[in-house]
């Protein structure tokens, strides 16, 4: 297994493919292109070049607001980032799907038969759909259900502000809606970082009465009157920062006796009605789960990520992976660390110098607790290494 990448600025089609493919003169199996900042005819046109001049079986892509290279992030303007991996004695499948594909899919065997692969093969997904014209909380549901501990990393094209305006590569082919990805089986191991930025605060929580999307009572009391009390005993710069935004993280794990950063699932508190104590969030729950509430800044962001990382590390101590592809939110970057490559910089000092590209998404995919979802102002890190 090997991976090399490549990172260019610039604004001609022509000159970028020529950077990207130089000295790339042997065979690969599998690609991602990411290219930001430039016209949809430019980005169709570099995405066409390249196929033809690199030696890849599979190359995949979006355009996207910023991308991310192996030492460096680069937001509001024009640049592509090239990874190229060997792969061997992996299979690699493939696919676009369009919404209308989706509504079609109503049971594990439409997912079998799409893909020809089957939940004992353990699959590893890579996906890049269309925010506009596709839905991936559907998508993510059914893959859930057909495909259990299943991994599916990616994210969210975002270099469009409107419908038909992203493009999405697959192969010799560039489209302007639904999602393309692709599935590895055989020998391919993915470990997954989702770092989701937010730290806790307070008690956990069993929710006792709820419906949809509301809750209504933690622990036999109003969810406002709980989270008054947690903020009550919290200090003044968390109540400052739950002013901006206050989250729940959802215990993906009931059975845990002790809950760490990773074991929850985060949503944002959408609104709260102090006349019924009840509070709305971004997700359906049900009673007797256990929730949280969080908290997200610049430090706590980073903090998430670098420790999250660092179990990583103790916990491969004896692997490197050979190569990263990084789905951060276009949400972080400059806009939430005030730095230059924030991210990725984090990445190499603890996995090390290894092959990476990326970009900055308009939603982030990624397991947590066993379970896919998409994520918002999140790292959604897939690091390879060989199959064991």
């Amino acid at each position: 297994m090997e991976f090399i990448s490549r990172t260019v600025t610039g604004m001609n089609p022509n000159a970028i493919v020529e950077e990207l493919a130089k000295g790339n003169d042997q065979q690969y199996d599998l690609g991602f292109l990411f290219v930001a900042s430039l016209s949809k005819t430019s980005a169709a046109e570099v995405a066409s070049l390249l196929k033809r001049r690199i030696k890849a079986s599979h190359l995949l892509g979006c355009t996207c607001a910023g991308i991310i290279g192996s030492d460096t992030e680069i937001e509001y303007r024009p640049a592509a980032t090239l990874i190229l991996a060997k792969l061997p004695d992996v299979e690699i499948k493939p696919f676009a799907l369009n919404q209308d594909q989706l509504e079609n899919f109503h049971e594990p065997k439409d997912w079998y038969e799409f893909f020809e692969i089957y939940p004992t093969e353990k699959p590893k997904f890579l996906a890049l759909p269309d925010p506009f014209t596709f839905n991936m909380n559907q998508f993510l549901e059914g893959i859930n259900q057909a495909y259990p501990n299943c991994p599916i990393m990616g994210g969210l094209a975002s270099g469009a502000s409107q419908p038909r305006e992203n493009i999405l590569i697959l192969n010799n082919e560039q489209i302007e809606q639904g999602m393309v990805g692709v599935v590895l089986t055989g020998n391919v191991n993915i470990e997954t970082v989702v770092s989701q930025g937010c730290r806790p605060m307070g008690e956990t929580y069993i929710v006792t009465k709820a419906e949809g999307n509301i809750i209504y009572e933690l622990a036999g009391r109003s969810f406002y009157k709980v989270l008054e009390e947690v903020l009550s005993k919290t200090t003044p710069r968390d109540r400052l920062l739950a002013q901006e935004a206050i989250f729940v993280g959802i215990a993906m794990n009931e059975y845990k006796d002790q809950f760490n950063r990773g074991d929850f699932l985060i949503r944002g508190v959408m609104g709260l009605d102090p006349n019924t104590g009840a509070g709305a969030i971004a997700e359906h729950i049900q009673p007797g789960q256990t929730i949280q509430f969080h908290l997200r800044d610049a430090q706590t962001a980073t903090e998430d990520l670098t420790e999250l990382l660092s179990d990583l590390q103790n916990k491969e101590a004896k692997a490197k992976p050979k190569g990263a592809l990084v789905f951060s939110c276009n949400g972080r970057g400059q806009n939430m660390f005030r730095e230059k490559k924030h991210d990725i910089a984090i990445i190499q000092k603890h996995i090390g110098d290894i092959p990476a590209a990326g970009f900055f998404c308009a939603g982030e995919i990624g397991p947590v607790g066993g379970n896919n979802f998409l994520h918002g102002f999140t790292s959604s890190i897939a690091l390879f290494y060989p199959g064991q």
